[in-house]
């Protein structure tokens, strides 16, 4: 009966992982080793978009467009600001996934 309502897992498509951090697009649930973390939507925006790109170093201005729709006019804090919460986040009690790449943006690994 499950199986014909659709009511199964997740499906396996809708599931980004990278190491330890799992995201479903379909129930936005975030976890990072089995642990639920709770983000807001412009987090989870943000951090989908780190997990659609894993290990590739992405620009302040490709971030801005893509999260935030719209182009690199100075408004490069914002990124440095929502970079922040995910990393309280994200890598707390963790070993970090999201590191700096000094003049070029920001990279999301697996943790080491």
């Amino acid at each position: 009966l499950l199986r014909r309502s659709g009511a199964t897992e997740p499906k396996p498509d809708s599931m980004l992982t990278v190491g330890d951090l799992t995201l479903d697009e379909n129930s936005r649930e975030v976890r990072r080793a089995g642990e639920e973390i709770h983000l807001t939507t412009t987090e989870f925006e943000l951090l989908r978009y780190f997990m659609r790109n894993p290990t590739r170093v992405l620009s302040k201005a490709q971030i801005l467009d893509r999260v935030w729709n719209y182009d690199f006019r100075g408004q490069a804090n914002v990124v440095e600001l929502y970079i922040s919460y995910l990393r309280k986040k994200i890598d707390r009690g963790h070993k970090p996934m999201i590191h700096t790449m000094r003049g070029a943006g920001y990279v999301l690994k697996p943790a080491e």
